[in-house]
C-alpha cells in the first residue's frame, strides 16, 4: 500500500512501536534530541506543544532512519531485511513512470495565507544545530519548479533557511536542474517560479533527490515507486503541481541573483561540518498553503554513521553501463565509501565497475569506492572490511584518480583552492575481489554457507528470538 499523507504513516509507525512522541520540549532543544536518538537508532519523533506556537502545528523527525520504517513506507513487511528492500525498491523503479494525477482540491488548501498576512515565522523551526546561521524550516523540503521552454516539472531538495516573514533563502548548486530552469527565466529578466513544500508522506519525498536526467520528472519515479500516481493540486499563481495531501507549502518566485540575494549558513552538512556560507537566491514567499494541525518534516543532516545505505541509483548506472552481474551497491558512511559486489565475469570485470562508478555524476563527494566479489555482503561492514584486509594487494589493487570535481560542502579542500573555485580533490579506487586469473584456488573461507545459516536459524528460531539476534538471511 502507498500513504496518502504524512499523518497516515505516521499513525502506521505508530501501530508497530516506531513513533515516540514529546510534548512541550522547547524549540532549541528539537536538534539536539533528534542527533541523541538517531545515533541510538532510535524511533522517529514527533514534537508538539511548543512555547508560543499553536497546539497541532508539530515537527517530525527521524521518520525514515531505519529499516522497518523503510519498509512500511514502501509498503513491505516490515521484517523485510535491508537487502531485499533494495531489489524491490529496483524493480519498482525499473517500471515505466506513473504521472502524478491532478485533483481539483486537497487537505494542503485548508489554510491559506496571502499578502500582508503571510509569515513564514508562524510555523516552529528549529535550529538544528548549535552553530547554524539560522532556523532551517527547509531539511525534508521539495522545491518544484517548471522549465519554461520545454514544460517539465522538476523535484528536488534544497536546504532552505528562514529569512523574514516572507522570505527563504536556497542553496543551489550550479549544476542542480532547479537553478539552470531558474536561470533560464532569469536570462529573460523574469524571476522564477517555486514551490516549496514542507511535508508529504514519505515515497514522494525519497524520490525528489535523485539524478534523473534533464526533462524527466521526479513525479513519474515517485507514482512507480508508490504503485500509484501521486495527487497533485495545481497552485493558483503560479500553476505549479504539488501534493494535495502536503503539509506546508510556500509558493513564490525566486528573483534573478542581481535583484536580490541572501546571506545563507553556516548549516551543519551531511559530512559531518559546517562548510558553505554565502549570498544565496531567495524565494519571495506570495502565498502558503497548509493544514488546519500542519507537520513541519525535518530531516537534518548528521554527522555519518558508519552504518551502510543502498545505492540504487549507482547500481542503475552500472547496469546501464554495461556492467554485468552486480548483486549490490551500499554506501558506507553516508555513501563517502561505495562498496559494489559483483560475480566476477572476465579479467578487469572488478577494475570496469570501479572506473565507472566513480565517472558517475554524484553531485557529492564520493571519494572511496570499493569492489567485492559476490560471496560478501555489501551492507555488512564487517565483511567489507574483512574483504579488504585479505584479499587488497596494496601495492597492486588500489589506484588513485586525481583533480576529480568534489562537492563544495568537502571540508579537504583547502582555503587556496576553495578561493580560486578549485573543487577538486583525488578519488581511490579499491579492488578487494579474488584476483580473476587465479580466483578458483584462492583459499576457501570458514565462513558457514548462507543456505546452512538459514536451515540453523530456522531450527533453533525460538532461540535467536529470545537473544534478540534474529536475522534472515538471503
Amino acid at each position: 500500500m502507498s500513504f496518502q499523507s504524512l499523518e497516515e504513516f505516521i499513525r502506521a509507525a505508530d501501530g508497530i512501536g516506531e513513533v515516540q512522541r514529546v510534548n512541550g520540549a522547547s524549540l532549541d532543544d528539537v536538534g539536539c534530541l533528534t542527533e541523541l536518538l538517531y545515533e541510538r537508532d532510535g524511533p522517529m519523533l514527533l514534537f508538539d506543544k511548543f512555547d508560543g506556537y499553536p497546539e497541532g502545528y508539530r515537527i517530525c523527525s527521524n521518520a525514515m532512519r531505519g529499516s522497518q520504517r523503510m519498509a512500511l513506507a514502501m509498503g513491505l513487511p516490515v521484517n523485510t531485511n535491508a537487502l531485499e528492500i533494495a531489489h524491490l525498491q529496483r524493480d519498482k523503479r525499473r517500471g515505466p513512470p506513473v504521472p502524478p494525477r491532478v485533483v481539483s482540491d486537497g487537505p494542503i488548501m485548508e489554510c491559506i495565507q496571502e499578502g500582508g498576512d503571510v509569515d513564514v515565522e508562524r510555523f516552529p523551526a528549529p535550529r538544528w544545530h548549535k552553530e547554524d546561521g539560522g532556523r532551517y524550516i527547509g531539511t525534508a523540503d521539495i522545491v518544484i519548479n517548471r522549465d519554461p521552454e520545454t514544460g517539465y516539472v522538476n523535484l528536488a531538495v534544497y536546504r532552505a533557511m528562514i529569512q523574514g516573514r516572507d522570505r527563504v533563502s536556497l542553496w543551489i548548486n550550479p549544476q542542480k536542474h532547479g537553478r539552470l530552469i531558474s536561470q533560464r527565466y532569469w536570462q529573460a529578466g523574469k524571476a522564477s517560479p517555486v514551490a516549496v513544500v514542507l511535508g508529504c508522506e514519505p515515497v514522494t519525498w525519497m524520490a525528489a533527490p535523485n539524478l534523473l536526467p534533464f526533462g524527466t520528472s521526479e513525479y513519474g519515479l515517485a507514482g512507480a515507486m508508490r504503485g500509484s500516481p501521486v495527487e497533485v493540486v495545481e497552485l493558483p499563481l503560479t500553476g505549479l503541481p504539488v501534493p494535495a495531501y502536503g503539509e506546508i507549502v510556500l509558493e513564490g518566485e525566486i528573483p534573478p541573483e542581481t535583484e536580490e540575494t541572501a546571506f545563507e549558513g553556516p548549516f551543519g552538512e551531511w559530512p559531518g561540518y559546517y562548510s558553505h556560507k554565502g549570498q544565496e537566491c531567495i524565494v519571495r514567499i506570495k502565498r502558503i498553503y497548509h493544514r488546519r494541525n500542519p507537520i513541519l518534516l525535518g530531516s537534518p543532516p548528521m554527522r555519518p554513521k558508519i552504518e551502510p545505505g543502498v545505492n540504487l541509483q549507482v547500481w542503475d548506472h552500472l547496469e546501464h553501463s554495461g556492467i554485468s552481474d552486480v548483486t549490490g551497491v551500499w554506501g558506507i558512511c553516508n555513501g563517502l565509501l561505495l562498496v559494489i559486489s559483483l560475480r566476477q565475469r572476465y579479467a578487469g570485470h572488478a577494475k570496469q565497475a570501479l572506473i565507472t562508478a566513480a565517472g558517475f555524476r554524484h553531485g557529492d563527494m564520493k571519494t572511496y569506492y570499493m569492489v567485492v566479489d559476490d560471496d560478501i555482503d555489501p551492507s555488512n561492514l564487517s565483511e567489507v572490511l574483512w574483504a579488504m584486509c585479505t584479499r587488497v594487494d596494496p601495492g597492486a589493487d588500489i589506484d588513485v584518480i586525481r583533480n576529480v570535481w568534489t562537492a563544495d560542502l568537502d571540508p579537504r579542500i583547502s582555503p587556496a583552492k576553495r578561493e580560486a573555485n578549485d573543487l577538486t580533490v583525488g578519488r581511490c579506487l579499491i579492488d578487494a575481489t579474488k584476483p580473476f586469473s587465479w580466483k578458483d584456488q584462492f583459499p576457501w573461507s570458514n565462513v558457514w554457507s548462507q543456505a546452512d545459516r538459514r536451515e540453523v536459524e530456522g531450527k533453533y528460531r525460538d532461540l535467536f528470538d529470545r537473544l534478540g539476534h534474529g536475522r534472515s538471511y538471503t
